[in-house]
């Protein structure tokens, strides 16, 4: 447990804070929001739009996983956030060889 004063890691069973003597609080975690946003973006341009959604899950999600290492464990969430970079990587993937195929088709359409 991680004391909310001065950030020093404790014993999770401790009462009072090794470094600065305060008294610790049960400390309740909450789930990062960036993260839930970053797999959700991601599936939803995956389905709608190109590219966007992927770049927008993306951003969130390594944005969201450095906030939540950062947060000393008062923040959740880090499987949401690894869910949308990966959807969001597949999906640029997946986009990238839908481009290339209309890119093919019009070419060939093209030389008829």
């Amino acid at each position: 447990m991680y004391c909310q004063y001065c950030g020093q890691e404790n014993q999770n069973n401790a009462y009072r804070c090794m470094q600065c003597g305060n008294a610790l609080q049960a400390q309740i975690a909450q789930q990062s929001g960036k993260a839930v946003a970053s797999m959700i973006v991601s599936l939803v341009g995956f389905v709608v739009c190109l590219f966007l959604g992927q770049i927008i899950g993306l951003i969130l999600g390594y944005s969201a996983k450095s906030e939540i290492r950062a947060s000393q464990g008062r923040l959740t969430g880090e499987g949401f956030a690894t869910a949308g970079i990966i959807i969001g990587w597949i999906g640029i993937v997946v986009d990238i060889l839908i481009v290339a195929g209309w890119i093919v088709f019009a070419s060939f359409m093209g030389s008829l």
